[in-house]
């Protein structure tokens, strides 16, 4: 079981349009069969900083859910508004469950 995580910096003043849009994009991608994203602000680092932890069987099951993430207009509709939002572009992060 793997974790990806990804970190969102939202530009100054636009926080709280980008979770409402991030959480919008987990509930799509659930909707499209994928795995929810988990969302989660954080209290430390960056301002308005936006987490997200989505489970996946493996490497191989997120790789191949990648095409089909971008062939799903209703995932990457949303995304287009959230990119102007970033004060740079999202930092992903593969982790390995080990429990």
């Amino acid at each position: 079981m793997i974790v990806v995580r990804r970190t969102y910096l939202p530009k100054p003043g636009t926080g709280g349009k980008l979770l409402t849009l991030v959480r919008e994009a987990a509930d799509e991608m659930a909707n499209a069969g994928f795995p929810k994203p988990r969302v989660f602000k954080g209290w430390h680092g960056g301002h308005g900083t936006i987490y997200t932890d989505q489970e996946w069987e493996s490497v191989l099951k997120y790789e191949e859910s990648r095409d089909a993430v971008r062939r799903t207009t209703a995932i990457t509709s949303v995304f287009s508004g959230i990119y102007p939002l970033l004060a740079q572009t999202h930092d992903t992060q593969i982790l390995e469950l080990v429990e």
